[in-house]
């Protein structure tokens, strides 16, 4: 049973480690006559001032721009992310085209074309989300770092099987990380807003030595930062993330690199009641109705390193790295009624104490990818091609305690300070009985894939490729204490494996140098656990997405635009059956469910002049259930109805032509249409409105003031399992920024 890399792994991982501290022993003589710098550069869009790029990996591994990317892209710049004083990746997903973000106890979860982004990647190299892979997110210790570390985020929409193993066929979301600069800088930021917080960081980079081949970058960051909502102790955060970068010979670049990460959050794990068949509440904005020693602690170590070899003007060897150790700890416990059946708080009512509960999360993630990626000339046009292996291990355990209290109280003199934090290890309490569970998973996946951008005449391109993927998860539950007695029922252990091959073809044609016609055809898997009636494991998940679109780019690739059309199928969904197995007992699946989501996007991004940046994205999404998988998801209805069917979003800015342009004015919308969770608690459509103005002091300084909902819009977060008692989170009020950058 393979249940850690295979030593050859650990050598090529510790043989590429070791290459890349010899880095900081080279001389300056060796490397006096090298030219070569971080392959990452021609994506980077840090000092570009630009609301787009040039160039992008998440799709297929190949360096495409977008007009040359077969499929739907977005990608988030540092411009965009300093505008807006966005440090947070649910705020920056909130400003995409696309992507809907859905509040999942106390964390966010992202969706496009009405499916879970489960799989995310960081440099390329695949990482699932918060709860991706057990379905739990109290159950997961991972969290995404602060986005002060990242030049830019990349989003692709549609399945993305040539880069990501498994996973839903929504799409996919790319964090590109800072790296050296060849020339020195330094920079930082002063921000406070209007509750309270306060947040500061520090970004240093340059050149180690004189000849410039030994670069490095060093990140800081600390927060403060009180939420507007009644809890007693602010959230706060602690970053560390430095990444040294060299030349090895003449053709060779290397880097090495860390991030730690220290979170304290209290997050409102369920929000607040409705009114009694109302979808208003009686509660003020700022109500929390949490206990005072409910707490989240995340703590995050990240290393990884990357070598890009050249081995000719053609042909570059890359290896990538990456290890995360993940620890996390939740206290939950609050007051809530989360039946479906509860249809609201009445006059006088009261709320009952939802158990008390206790998460500790470990976790291990090992990603290892080497490819080749090159270029030939064949029919007197460029041909590209690349090959990669990924290897992954992920690992996660959590042990699961549960006090048993559902004691009720009066919700509107609810102070938090009625049930004191209980004594976790007890476990033989005979007046509130406890629960203790341990789960395991592990998941392990080899994959190859390769491909070609064939290109037979000037204007007609052929992308196609393939990955196979051998992918398997060991999953084991141990049911250590059950109603405060030793369990002795039988605990669970399951193995599933899987080996698929996923194919992606994409064809794009050039109508002149400035628009693209294409289609494309991609597909993905997601394997399940599901027993069929021989209590067989169901045959995995498909994905598969079929798109054409019209792509533009103008003034040299400074302002892009696209068009899409798109049909996401998926299908062996599994749908239960009550009836009596093989083995005769009760309950099997039937692969039988299949859904659709249909839609088209628009976007413009980039530069209009100089001085003038856009943003515009518009969603239209329609899904249904092609297939009855229950009494409550027929054939027919919506499959995603989480999902606005209408979703703009809206950012510009421009550099105001006097006092020597010293002025920039920056403003943007968020609309989305009404939304309705899985048991039908309804949020209207509403826009929120944010604007932001700058001033540069000097050349060093500037100051911002910027306005989040500008109009203080009150609604709620979108919430896939919202009911009349719980899972109602408002969204924050109108909130002042200030804020001080310095460079030099």
């Amino acid at each position: 049973m393979l249940l850690m890399p295979s030593r050859r792994t650990f050598a090529l991982s510790a043989v590429f480690i070791a290459l890349s501290q010899t880095a900081f022993a080279t001389t300056e003589d060796d490397l006096a006559e090298i030219n070569v710098s971080s392959s990452a550069d021609a994506t980077a869009t840090e000092h570009s001032k630009s609301f787009t790029t040039s160039a992008m990996k998440t799709t297929t591994g190949l360096e495409l721009s977008p007009k040359e990317t077969p499929q739907s892209v977005s990608v988030i710049t540092k411009q965009q992310l300093q505008d807006r004083g966005i440090n947070k990746m649910e705020d920056a997903l909130k400003t995409t085209t696309g992507v809907s973000v859905v509040r999942d106890s106390g964390k966010h979860r992202f969706y496009s074309r009405g499916f879970l982004i489960d799989q995310m990647e960081v440099d390329g190299l695949p990482t699932t989300v918060a709860g991706g892979a057990n379905g739990n997110p109290y159950r997961d210790s991972s969290s995404m770092a602060d986005l002060l570390i990242y030049d830019h985020l990349e989003v692709v929409r549609g399945a993305t099987g040539l880069t990501q193993s498994n996973g839903e066929p929504g799409g996919t979301i790319n964090a590109v990380r800072k790296k050296p600069t060849s020339n020195f800088q330094a920079k930082g930021n002063f921000t406070f807003n209007n509750w309270g917080k306060a947040y500061t960081n520090v970004d240093v980079s340059g050149p180690l030595n004189n000849s410039g081949s030994l670069r490095g970058r060093f990140i800081a960051a600390l927060e403060h930062d009180p939420t507007f909502k009644n809890i007693n102790k602010a959230d706060s955060n602690r970053l560390l993330y430095g990444v040294v970068e060299s030349n090895l010979g003449d053709n060779t670049v290397a880097s090495v690199g860390m991030m730690y990460q220290n979170r304290h959050e209290t997050p409102d794990y369920f929000g607040v009641p409705l009114h009694e068949n109302s979808f208003s509440s009686p509660f003020k904005y700022d109500t929390y109705l949490g206990y005072n020693w409910a707490r989240r602690q995340i703590r995050q170590f990240n290393l990884f390193s990357e070598t890009n070899t050249f081995l000719n003007d053609n042909w570059q060897w890359s290896n990538r790295f990456s290890y995360t150790r993940s620890n996390s700890t939740d206290k939950v416990g609050a007051i809530t009624n989360l039946s479906t059946n509860y249809k609201g708080l009445a006059q006088g009512g009261s709320l009952a104490t939802n158990n008390l509960q206790n998460y500790l999360n470990h976790g291990d993630e090992f990603v290892y990818r080497t490819g080749l990626t090159g270029k030939f000339d064949w029919l007197g046009q460029q041909q590209d091609v690349f090959l990669n292996y990924t290897y992954s291990y992920e690992k996660e355990n959590t042990m699961w305690r549960r006090v048993r209290n559902s004691t009720a109280f009066d919700p509107f003199s609810f102070n938090g300070a009625e049930i004191a934090e209980p004594d976790w290890n007890n476990v033989t309490d005979s007046v509130n009985k406890r629960d203790r569970t341990h789960y395991r998973n592990r998941i392990i996946s080899n994959a190859l894939s390769a491909g070609i951008r064939f290109s037979p005449t000037e204007k007609w391109h052929i992308l196609a490729g393939a990955r196979a993927t051998q992918w398997r998860n060991i999953s084991e539950t141990n049911y250590d204490i059950w109603n405060s007695a030793v369990d002795s029922d039988a605990d669970s252990y399951t193995v599933t494996k899987r080996n698929r091959i996923v194919p992606y073809v994409g064809i794009t044609y050039d109508i002149d140098k400035n628009h693209s016609l294409y289609a494309s055809y991609t597909s993905i898997f997601k394997p399940q656990s599901a027993k069929d009636y021989d209590s067989k494991t169901l045959a995995p998940i498909t994905g598969t997405n079929y798109e054409v679109g019209l792509k533009g780019s103008y003034y040299d690739g400074r302002l892009n635009t696209s068009l899409a059309l798109f049909d996401v199928r998926q299908k062996n969904r599994p749908v239960y059956s009550s009836g009596l197995n093989a083995k005769g007992k009760q309950g099997y699946y039937i692969p039988m469910g299949e859904v659709e989501s249909k839609g088209f996007e628009l976007e413009v991004s980039g530069n209009l002049t100089p001085d003038w940046s856009l943003f515009a994205g518009y969603t239209y999404n329609k899904s249904k259930y092609k297939q009855s998988e229950s009494s409550r998801y027929l054939a027919g209805s919506n499959y995603s109805s989480y999902t606005p069917k209408h979703l703009f979003r809206l950012y510009s800015s421009y550099n105001l032509p006097f006092d020597n342009k010293k002025w920039t004015i920056g403003g943007g919308v968020n609309f989305q249409s009404r939304v309705t969770s899985l048991y039908n608690v309804q949020q209207a459509s509403y826009a929120v409105w944010d604007a932001n103005l700058q001033y540069q002091v000097s050349p060093h300084i500037s100051l911002r003031f910027s306005v989040l909902n500008l109009t203080d819009k009150r609604y709620f977060e979108n919430q896939k399992v919202r009911v009349y008692g719980g899972n109602n989170f408002y969204a924050e009020p109108r909130t002042y920024s200030f804020m001080l950058d310095w460079q030099f």
